[in-house]
């Protein structure tokens, strides 16, 4: 039988296993610094690997086998949080391929605004709700389900298949990067984070800082006598504001838009009566690869550009330059760039227009996810390709469309078979 035979005649099982996993409690716990509540649904996930006959790897996040790698997010509480890593070892002669998917889910937030259950995991009108239906239980389950038609298909893969259910991805990507320290390599990976069925080869890094100001405080009424530590502050974030604008009029990038610079938080003072004596910002920089850089590199010189803004803004006022302010990066991810040219994206591309029958869709993520680790630190050609629509990431009333769930387990298992290759089993 073909692939979409397959899936047809065996979509309640299909939409049944994403309702298990959506109905099961993985959420992070303090963006993973007070823990998780990953390992319900590793278990899921790890027993229906095992029955489709996958070696499989099951082990914590250790800080200090991941603290090497910039961007480690340390500190967090990994206990009875496995990763979850299965191994379909193929026949030998064709190209391995790493899936990976998080089945950790933000909190649910305020029960009240949900129209549901958070974790119903029904299907109404073709749409299956709950958190973490589209970020991202559906296209980890489609990985799962994926393997389960090959194998219904009668083929053996020449090429070995491994599919990582990863935790703390919320938390910073921790369980990725044990996947990479631990040695997991093959010839190309697919993350399957949200797309709606589009191919993304590439993706933003960011960078938050903190920026500490320092005042002179004392009664409003004689505030010429003080300093205004808000007031330096602004002075700062409109100078990065002017760097945003120079980007965005000088960096151009085909797939991705330009690069931005939020101020997300801001701290200082204490009462409408008082010169604040301090000022705390919070800014989150989303900015592009450049093929030719290394990501580290262009890390480097994007920081160094928003040091350089705040220096001169600090030499040119008289206070600041005698009150430096202090300047840290308390968090920042990669970005990551595979060709459109490189044969992983030219494949997927052909896979994708049989099965949906049109033009695929190639575009960059304007976020982040675990893509960069893949491809930065363990050197893999990585797309992220996954179902459900980006916005409903993090939202109430979280849902994914069951069509595109469907229509994604056909794609792996063609993409597998054409990259991994096969033979039948007699």
């Amino acid at each position: 039988m073909r692939a979409d035979e397959i899936v047809q005649l065996n979509k309640e099982e299909y939409i049944g296993f994403l309702s298990k996993l959506v109905q099961t409690d993985t959420q992070v716990i303090g963006h993973g610094l007070l823990g998780g509540n990953e390992r319900a649904g590793q278990e899921i996930i790890k027993q229906k690997l095992e029955d489709l006959g996958f070696e499989i790897d099951e082990f914590l996040v250790e800080d200090e086998k991941i603290k090497k790698y910039p961007g480690a997010n340390l500190g967090h509480d990994n206990r009875n949080r496995p990763n979850i890593v299965g191994t379909l070892k193929g026949a030998g002669g064709g190209r391995s391929l790493i899936l990976n998917g998080h089945i950790d889910t933000m909190p649910f937030g305020d029960r009240e605004k949900w129209s549901n259950d958070p974790f119903l995991g029904k299907v109404q009108d073709d749409v299956l709700y709950g958190l973490g239906s589209t970020d991202m239980k559906a296209s980890l389950a489609a990985m799962v389900m994926a393997a389960q038609t090959i194998k219904a298909m009668g083929y053996q893969l020449k090429g070995d298949l491994i599919i990582q259910s990863v935790v703390d991805e919320e938390g910073g990507g921790n369980g990725t990067l044990a996947c990479i320290e631990r040695g997991y390599a093959a010839d190309a990976a697919i993350v399957g984070e949200p797309t709606q069925l589009n191919v993304q080869p590439a993706h933003m890094g960011f960078l938050f800082h903190e920026i500490v100001v320092e005042g002179k405080s004392l009664h409003s009424s004689q505030l010429w006598n003080g300093v205004n530590a808000i007031d330096k502050g602004i002075k700062i974030y409109q100078a990065l504001k002017d760097l945003e604008h120079h980007w965005l009029m000088t960096e151009r990038h085909s797939l991705l838009p330009g690069p931005t610079i939020n101020l997300g938080e801001i701290k200082g003072g204490i009462a409408g009566s008082v010169v604040p004596d301090s000022c705390t910002l919070k800014t989150c920089l989303h900015y592009q690869p450049k093929q030719s850089e290394t990501y580290e590199q262009t890390r480097n010189r994007v920081n160094g550009e928003v040091l350089e803004v705040i220096e001169r803004v600090t030499k040119g006022d008289e206070w600041l330059e005698r009150h430096p302010p202090k300047v840290s990066v308390y968090q920042e991810g990669y970005p990551f760039e595979t060709s459109i040219s490189h044969p992983l994206v030219h494949e997927m591309k052909r896979v994708i227009e049989e099965v949906l029958d049109k033009e695929a869709v190639i575009e960059g993520m304007p976020a982040g996810c675990d893509a960069r680790l893949l491809a930065g630190f363990g050197n893999i050609p990585t797309i992220i390709v996954g179902c459900g629509d980006p916005k409903q990431c993090h939202c109430v009333d979280e849902s994914v469309p069951v069509s595109q769930f469907l229509s994604l387990i056909e794609i792996y298992v063609q993409f597998i078979i054409s990259w991994c290759g096969i033979e039948s089993i007699d």
